[in-house]
């Protein structure tokens, strides 16, 4: 079976040389597709698994498309399979419904809200939520230049009320914080701050070293990701690594992962919870072991990919 996987945001990923980092936008589900298609090649039957990056059709036709973003089908593939791991400003349900008229053969959705939304008007899909890629992400030596009390990995995408409440009470700490952070609007005065001690973006390579090393590792969704009850790539990525979590509340998150990490109301609940685990290493070392017990039985590429397949397989 010959699979691939239609992006429609490019990558603008770059090594800098005078900064020695990587620079620009990380694509997150451009490289999450890359892990599955490595997971993908390793089933009997699959014979080809393929990225396919904005303005890339394949040369063949291949037997199933799965499209990471509202692209369209084509006659490019026998059967498209619509993979949404994205929410929209327009609202989700809305752009859904549209979605659903494009006369795509299968949907998979991170959200299980958005596809019980799905399954009420007659159609089916499958739950296929986000997993650490654990060639990557998984326990390593810690790191000096790494060994923060508290870290963040992420862009400026939250919005002034989420990020006031779950990240920038941080700052009072020891804290790493990684990603674009530029001051656009000089309104918020948190932008100022923050981008000033924003290390920049990190390669996954890197971002594992760094939930390895560090003591507390911060993960802040956005609305969208608490209303359609969505968990984040990067909790799973630092579970893997047996980092010590604390998150915000998502739902399912709370349901099945409550001995896993710990969560938080956010502002002055984050700061007491920040003092009381920063004196607990005992505890946060439990703690982090359960999380990655958890991501090693249920929340892999290897068994994301064995899913998707098995999904395509049975609506070829």
């Amino acid at each position: 079976m010959n699979i691939g996987f239609l992006t429609k945001w490019g990558s603008t990923i770059q090594w800098s040389t005078e900064n020695h980092r990587f620079t620009g936008q990380f694509i997150g589900e451009e490289l999450y597709a890359h892990s599955l298609c490595r997971e993908l090649l390793q089933l009997e039957g699959v014979k080809t698994a393929q990225v396919y990056p904005p303005g890339c059709q394949p040369s063949t036709q291949l037997d199933v498309m799965i499209h990471l973003n509202d692209t369209q089908p084509g006659r490019f593939a026998r059967k498209h399979v619509l993979y949404i791991q994205n929410f929209y400003t327009e609202g989700s349900e809305v752009i859904l419904r549209q979605l659903q008229k494009a006369g795509f053969d299968g949907y998979a959705f991170f959200s299980p809200r958005l596809l019980t939304l799905h399954e009420q008007s007659g159609l089916k899909g499958i739950f296929l939520p986000l997993a650490a890629d654990t060639t990557i992400f998984q326990p390593y030596a810690k790191n000096p230049k790494y060994a923060y009390d508290v870290a963040y990995v992420g862009n400026d995408i939250k919005g002034e009320d989420r990020t006031m409440k779950y990240i920038y009470p941080a700052i009072h700490y020891n804290f790493g914080l990684f990603g674009n952070w530029q001051p656009w609007w000089h309104n918020c005065p948190y932008k100022e701050i923050l981008s000033k001690i924003s290390q920049g973006s990190l390669a996954r390579e890197q971002s594992a070293i760094l939930y390895s090393s560090s003591k507390i590792i911060l993960n802040c969704t956005g609305e969208d990701s608490i209303h359609w009850d969505a968990m984040n790539l990067r909790l799973f990525e630092a579970l893997a690594c047996k980092g010590f979590l604390l998150s915000d509340k998502v739902p399912s998150a709370q349901r099945d992962l409550k001995d896993c990490l710990v969560f938080t109301d956010g502002g002055d609940d984050l700061i007491q919870k920040i003092d009381y685990y920063l004196s607990r290493p005992k505890e946060r070392k439990e703690i982090g072991e359960n999380g990655y017990q958890y991501v090693i039985k249920h929340a892999t590429v290897t068994a994301r990919a064995q899913q998707l397949y098995q999904y395509i397989q049975e609506i070829m």
